[in-house]
């Protein structure tokens, strides 16, 4: 088998490609690659004793005036933090400078303690001195300065954008310096402590906000010729693992060092899974420059897009995606690279029970192919894996975007918020009104036909366009009771509902209407999707209703609750009340805060005679039956029978119906109470 040692795994899936650049060389490599970086802000006032002090940058290193060796340990702490090595300067305090000050409970200058170490010289807070790059400076120790926030800073967690160089060593470089025009190095300005000079003589804001350290971590795959080179000022310490390969430390003008991997074969060989680390300081103002070239950093997780399978094609470039409608599936492939970036062939060079696919966290499946169905709109992180259980596993990281399609249906809601698919059972809303509220913003929200939100009820697109539906207007609203609320405007997806005199202790209704478009053979093909919900004020009584949905004609109420004899008995009573009837409908049930009065013309209160006012509804607001509620059990219970017939007794269409019941009480205040009902074939 061909060597799988570096193995890069790419993704591709069976769609057309999206337009990105081409990479000279090695089409693997991305232009750019963002590493993340976490930056410490200090105090650029003299406050911190080791911070824009004074210092001697006259001796020389290896050659280098300003190199300073030995400042930091060979290994970094069990928290793989630089530690104070056999040589200080001006560095006794370095476990905090790349610590978050808000944690520093423990250790040499923790918070509480007010020590801090001395050193002369070193001026007052913003105070001047002469000899800043000349001073002999001397320890003195530690002492209580009264404070304890000499190493206090702001954590600003950034990136650094690596641009690639030389696409055939796999090299990239970050650089920042001022010479010659160029950008020096200031990444915190305005953020953090702000720009702050070290002195009060040198008047007004500084240009730039200096004394910072910044912390790098990157894993990587050792391989060959491997190799890191810096250039900059201030300290810098690049460790591998916990080890330290490069000391650069010191206050100085910038200065250069490097470094390869081959050196370190005894004890990081070729294969072995690494952390490249480094740790910056800017120390010192008024320059700041830096530059990193590496082929360390190699690229982040990738994926193509192409109709060519597992046989390579082109590649998707860091941050670009894949797009997918809900209806539709996407086959994705994995297509595994050797180290010298030759494609290997699925079932002959490697095993496809090696390659693994997650979706969000959660794994999916095995394979050299996998299918994307999903039908939830929104971004599925879709990461592949190749582990042989031999070589160290490689992965890559994708996006599928799952588009929604046009919309299925309108849902009048209290907010432009989407409902989730997956949990809420009803995307419509009530609008009633809280006490003391007297009107509220409503929203007019479009679904497709698996839940996604698609978007607002506005005007979408023109016909023909680009777009694969269109409405020529936005949506319409109708209060089917005015004198519960009115509705202003009556068009858009937004609109202001207010209440009314009728609107305290009464439902009314309220009907949205929009039309979405969309060409298909040729010619126009609209539909006209439609909501109901009540609207006012919710009553104190209570209505269920059952079995929900139902069938007329078919569904039997005494065998769905044979085994709950205590709605049968209620059941029993609503039918001798009504006259009779087949026991085939949907039983409504009420229970009402005091009794409801009978209705005019009943010429009585006894059990047997209609109370209140029954109305049932299609969705579109139109009166579909009226009848009257019989008294059943208790004093205040009441129910109904419905047969699924309208007025003209024949039975309605399947749908979504409401069931609306009004009337007054004993007590003379209105009751007013709704459900909504299924009926099917």
């Amino acid at each position: 088998m061909k060597s799988v040692k570096t193995l890069k795994i790419a993704v591709f899936a069976a769609v057309a490609v999206i337009a990105g650049g081409a990479w000279a060389q090695n089409p693997n490599l991305p232009n750019t690659i963002n590493v993340p970086v976490t930056y410490y802000d200090f105090r650029s006032d003299r406050s911190n004793p080791e911070f824009e002090q004074p210092h001697d940058s006259r001796i020389q290193t290896y050659g280098q005036t300003g190199l300073r060796t030995g400042m930091v340990a060979e290994r970094l702490d069990a928290d793989n933090k630089p530690q104070i090595g056999p040589r200080p300067y001006r560095n006794y305090g370095i476990a905090h400078w790349f610590r978050d000050w808000s944690t520093y409970m423990t250790g040499r200058y923790s918070r509480g303690t007010n020590i801090a170490p001395s050193y002369t010289p070193t001026p007052g807070i913003r105070q001047r001195y002469d000899n800043e790059w000349g001073a002999n400076v001397v320890y003195n120790g530690d002492i209580n300065v009264g404070h304890d926030t000499s190493f206090k800073n702001i954590v600003i967690r950034d990136e650094l954008v690596f641009q690639l160089s030389n696409a055939a060593t796999g090299m990239y470089e970050f650089a920042r310096r001022s010479g010659s025009g160029g950008q020096p190095f200031f990444p915190l300005n305005n953020r953090g402590f702000g720009n702050e000079w070290r002195s009060s003589v040198e008047g007004g804001a500084a240009p730039n906000n200096y004394s910072f350290t910044m912390e790098l971590e990157f894993g990587f795959q050792v391989r060959a010729d491997m190799v890191f080179n810096f250039a900059g000022d201030d300290d810098v310490w690049v460790f591998i693992n916990d080890r330290l390969v490069l000391d650069l430390g010191g206050i100085h003008e910038e200065i250069s060092g490097s470094f390869n991997l081959n050196d370190f074969s005894s004890w990081l060989p070729t294969g072995q899974n690494a952390t490249l680390r480094i740790f910056y300081a800017e120390r010192h103002s008024d320059g700041s420059n830096i530059r990193i070239q590496t082929n360390i950093i190699a690229p982040p997780s990738s994926i193509g897009i192409s109709t060519s399978g597992n046989s390579g094609g082109n590649v998707l470039q860091p941050g670009q995606s894949i797009e997918k409608p809900a209806d539709e599936s996407r086959t994705l492939y994995s297509v595994v690279y050797d180290e010298n970036g030759l494609v290997l062939v699925p079932g002959v060079d490697y095993n496809c029970d090696h390659v693994t696919w997650v979706i969000n966290n959660r794994e999916v499946g095995r394979g050299c192919a996998f299918v994307v169905a999903d039908s939830v709109a929104g971004a599925l992180n879709i990461t592949v894996t190749y582990n042989n259980r031999v070589d160290p596993p490689v992965n890559r990281n994708a996006t599928v975007n799952v588009k929604a399609l046009r919309p299925a249906s309108i849902h009048i809601q209290r907010s432009d918020a989407a409902k989730d698919p997956l949990t809420d059972r009803n995307f419509s809303d009530n609008i009633y009104f809280a006490p003391g509220e007297e009107r509220t913003d409503v929203y007019a929200v479009l679904y497709d036909r698996y839940g996604n939100k698609v978007g607002m009820a506005d005007r979408y697109g023109t016909q023909n366009s680009a777009n694969d539906w269109w409405s020529d207007g936005a949506a319409v609203w109708t209060s089917m009771d005015p004198e519960v609320a009115t509705v202003n405007p009556n068009i858009g997806s937004r609109v202001l509902v207010t209440k009314e005199a009728m609107g305290a202790g009464t439902e009314g209704l309220m009907v949205v209407v929009y039309e979405a478009c969309q060409m298909l053979g040729g010619s126009r093909n609209c539909i006209t999707l439609t909501d109901t919900v009540g609207v006012g004020s919710r009553s104190t009584g209570a209505i269920t209703v059952g079995p929900n949905p139902f069938t007329p004609g078919r569904t039997q109420i005494s065998e769905i609750y044979k085994n709950t004899p205590e709605v049968l008995r209620f059941y029993d009573r609503v039918i001798r009340n009504t006259g009779g009837g087949t026991g085939r409908g949907i039983l409504i049930a009420v229970d009402a805060p005091a009794p409801i009065v009978p209705g005019p013309g009943t010429g009585g209160s006894t059990g047997d005679l209609p109370h209140g006012k029954i109305i049932i509804y299609d969705a579109v607001g139109n009166v579909v039956r009226r009848d009257a509620l019989y008294q059943a059990g208790a004093r205040s219970s009441y129910g109904y029978v419905w047969d699924g017939k309208n007025t003209n007794g024949r039975y309605v269409g399947p749908g979504t119906y409401l069931v609306r019941i009004s009337g007054r009480d004993t007590d003379g205040k209105a009751i007013s109470v709704q459900r909504k009902i299924g009926v099917t074939k």
